[in-house]
């Protein structure tokens, strides 16, 4: 019934202070994980904010990336007319887009190199996190890695392949495997990771991809034990060999794993 839209913007007191805003960032915080069981969350983060560097912006996102929200818009500062940001923009050498939106284009705390790259990483954090099609990934490396590295690299990868506004959804798989394998090549649970998300996030059941079905023959003969009607529906079983987990929950537990497909909904994890 309730969608909650929380501004953030950033964890950094000073660039909140300067632009007279006033935030307890750790009340926020609580209150956020009170109520997030119960409404749709959306946050947002503004990057490009007087004082506001690069350790800053990535300090923000991890720390908000980590209370898990549905929904975490990463926004760039914009110029509006009328707005103190804009009436005193010579004053931290900001330069903007004169037409509108009248973005950010650098800053003395920002250059123009590094706001670019930050769109890389917001396009990883739409097109994974926001579409949640890395969901289980995505918490595996907030609680083992850097977030933010990590959503940066695949958002820098992926441009070298693909156009952003042009591409299949298998295309963000394979870029994501190549990413993983390229960085975190030792981490076999975090490709397991990246497997179940790619088989649960499918109406219709897709190709194989990291992790192999077990044997078909076993494979029937289970789902008939299990009295699901492979006749009606398609289905892809797995066995995972450890759990996986973050600091707060299970994402993938160890044994045999089911998801089904019935071509219409997202499939289902049995």
């Amino acid at each position: 019934m309730f969608r909650f839209e929380i501004g953030i913007q950033t964890v950094n007191q000073k660039a909140n202070l300067e632009v007279s805003r006033k935030q307890n960032f750790d009340k926020t915080k609580s209150i956020i994980e009170e109520v997030r069981d119960y409404v749709d969350l959306h946050l947002d983060l503004i990057v490009g904010l007087p004082f506001d560097y690069w350790e800053d912006i990535k300090r923000s996102i991890e720390e908000v990336f980590n209370l898990y929200p549905p929904e975490l818009q990463l926004g760039f500062l914009k110029f509006l007319k009328g707005t103190p940001v804009r009436e005193r923009y010579q004053q931290y050498n900001y330069k903007f887009d004169q037409l509108a939106p009248y973005q950010i284009i650098e800053s003395d705390y920002l250059s123009s190199h590094e706001l670019e790259r930050i769109t890389k990483l917001e396009f990883a954090l739409e097109a994974y996190w926001n579409k949640k099609r890395l969901i289980r990934t995505l918490k595996y490396i907030t609680s083992n890695y850097s977030i933010f590295d990590f959503l940066l690299g695949l958002g820098e990868l992926f441009e070298t392949r693909y156009e952003f506004h042009k591409h299949t959804l298998f295309n963000l798989y394979e870029v994501a495997l190549d990413f993983v394998s390229i960085h975190y090549k030792e981490d076999k649970k975090l490709e397991t990771c990246l497997a179940v998300d790619f088989y649960s996030y499918y109406k219709i059941k897709p190709k194989n991809f990291i992790l192999n079905e077990i044997a078909k023959k076993e494979k029937y003969e289970w789902l008939e034990h299990q009295k699901l009607n492979h006749h009606k529906n398609r289905y892809v079983v797995l066995d995972i060999k450890d759990n996986i987990q973050t600091k707060r929950e299970l994402l993938i537990p160890k044994g045999r794993l089911c998801i089904e497909y019935n071509g219409v909904d997202v499939a289902r994890i049995i």
